[in-house]
């Protein structure tokens, strides 16, 4: 099974497709045009498959179903394009749509890869507190004629255990290492821990920007492919993945079904708040709707971002605090009873 493309990919052959048809040149000779570009050897053989499937049958959709590495989304909304004959239109909002997919996939691999790094650093940290410092206080306390007592012996003992179980746990921690590692690069895993992690408070602010700039995003691509609203809302709405959002859009699409027009259907299913809301109701009635769904997906991605930022920024001197106070409490736990034997040997 051949691997999909991923976002960089797919925004760099939109990106290209759509100046070239802007530029009054066919698909196939947009192509050739490729195929004669600095690709690598897997993309060259992709774009000579879908050549040749042009040369077949003239159309770039089938040609690109046929490669096995575009995503069905990007497809459909192909196939749309060279229906409504605006193929060009619909390549460039593509790759718009799929640069704010990598975009908002930065944004929440941060999210979730800084605070595993800084966990991580704390154990190793930690660790060698344990199995390197431990001992060297505990030979200053036999030369003292003394022994370590209650937590300081606690932590003691766990370095010892670790430093007789050094192969077992360093083995141990190479295969957690490799799991955390393939978990955190995986895109399913991350969307999945995002989704876990957006139940509580403060996360839950992400977790709507961001199903907000995909809904949006999606609306506007959509839009400028020549879809009906209805149509357009059915399609964005399969590329949320977020469920709170997705029962606020069915609830819209149930509203329109009804007989209600999408600007107040709109407002009653709460898809957006406040400025933006009213920002949508002036777009649809301007027939310029398309417009405003692109703006307030680019201004949900910066909040997104900024407010992505700012938990990080909250996060680090937490976690460097929380480090200080371990490392503190085994420090004062060797040092205080050491001061005190000093004191009574003087």
């Amino acid at each position: 099974m051949k691997r999909k493309l991923n976002n960089e990919e797919l925004i760099t052959f939109c990106s290209q497709m759509a100046l070239i048809l802007k530029s009054g040149i066919s698909s196939l000779e947009g192509i050739y045009i490729m195929e004669d570009g600095d690709v690598s050897g897997d993309g060259r053989e992709i774009l000579k498959e879908i050549r040749e499937e042009i040369e077949m049958c003239g159309m770039l959709y089938p040609a690109m179903k046929k490669s096995g590495v575009f995503p069905e989304y990007a497809l459909h909304m192909t196939e749309i394009g060279e229906q409504t004959g605006r193929l060009d239109e619909t390549m460039e909002a593509l790759a718009a749509y799929y640069q704010r997919e990598e975009e908002i996939f930065e944004a929440v691999k941060s999210a979730v890869t800084y605070p595993v790094a800084m966990l991580g650093m704390m154990l190793v940290i930690i660790i060698v507190l344990f199995v390197k410092v431990m001992p060297v206080f505990e030979q200053v306390y036999l030369q003292l004629g003394q022994e370590m007592t209650g937590v300081a012996r606690n932590i003691l003992n766990i370095g010892n255990w670790m430093r007789q179980s050094a192969i077992i746990l360093s083995v141990i921690a190479v295969i957690v290492l490799m799991i955390v590692c393939s978990a955190v690069f995986s895109e399913k895993f991350r969307n999945k821990l995002f989704e876990k992690i957006s139940k509580i408070g403060f996360m839950k602010k992400l977790a709507w920007k961001r199903a907000r700039t995909r809904f949006a995003s999606g609306m506007a691509m959509s839009l400028k492919s020549g879809l009906d609203m209805d149509e357009s809302l059915t399609l964005a709405e399969k590329l949320v993945d977020y469920e709170p959002l997705r029962k606020q859009i069915a609830v819209c699409r149930e509203d329109m079904k009804n007989g209600e027009s999408f600007s107040k259907a709109l407002k009653e299913s709460h898809i957006f708040g406040g400025m933006q809301e009213r920002l949508m109701v002036i777009g649809y009635e301007t027939g310029a709707t398309d417009e405003v769904m692109e703006q307030s997906a680019d201004l949900y991605q910066k909040e997104l971002q900024d407010q992505i930022q700012k938990m990080i920024g909250i996060l680090e001197p937490t976690l460097v605090g929380i480090l200080c106070v371990i490392v503190g409490v085994i420090l004062l736990s060797v040092m205080l009873p050491l001061a005190g034997i000093m004191a009574g040997i003087g």
